[in-house]
């Protein structure tokens, strides 16, 4: 699947993986770690493959598992829920979930500059992988090569989000 660029001022919080006509649903792949926040949803913002910002009217929602099923209004015709397919499903940086002390945003990460304790460039984060224990962070250097970084504490010893800059204990990644 390729990459699509999103606009700046919006958030990634989901995918579309399926669609159901007749019942005006959306099944809905929460690409965040508060999947409760679609909940208090009465709109969903759907950036369609084309690029297309289309919002539309919640229903209802309801949490399944790992997935989001959002009934939509019944007034969208079958081809209108067919655009939805794919989407993405995005909120505005304003709207964003209220994160935690020492929690961050993925976007907030990616492209971030990787430096060790003593200030020597490593990288910048390339992509964040959740595994489920904790986040992965992909760090490539100007060389192309890749760290995996196990984002946990005493490995990540510092993220400065005003200054894009992450400071890490690279001891164990590196090869001499």
């Amino acid at each position: 699947m390729g990459k699509r660029e999103r606009r700046s001022d919006l958030v990634l919080v989901g995918r579309v993986v399926s669609v159901h006509f007749s019942r005006h649903q959306l099944r809905i792949l929460p690409e965040t770690d508060h999947p409760e926040r679609f909940l208090g949803m009465r709109q969903v913002t759907l950036e369609t493959t084309t690029g297309e910002l289309n919002e539309l009217d919640v229903d209802s929602v309801e949490l399944l598992g790992n997935r989001v099923l959002v009934t939509l209004s019944s007034r969208y015709d079958a081809e209108e829920i067919a655009a939805a397919k794919n989407a993405l499903v995005v909120v505005r940086d304003e709207e964003r979930y209220p994160l935690d002390e020492h929690e961050h945003y993925v976007d907030d990460l990616i492209g971030m500059q990787v430096v060790d304790a003593s200030g020597c460039v490593l990288g910048r984060v390339q992509a964040v992988y959740r595994t489920g224990a904790n986040d992965v962070y992909e760090v490539v250097g100007e060389d192309d090569r890749e760290l995996m970084v196990p984002a946990v504490k005493g490995r990540i010893l510092n993220i400065d989000v005003a200054n894009r800059l992450l400071t890490l204990d690279p001891e164990g990644l590196i090869e001499a």
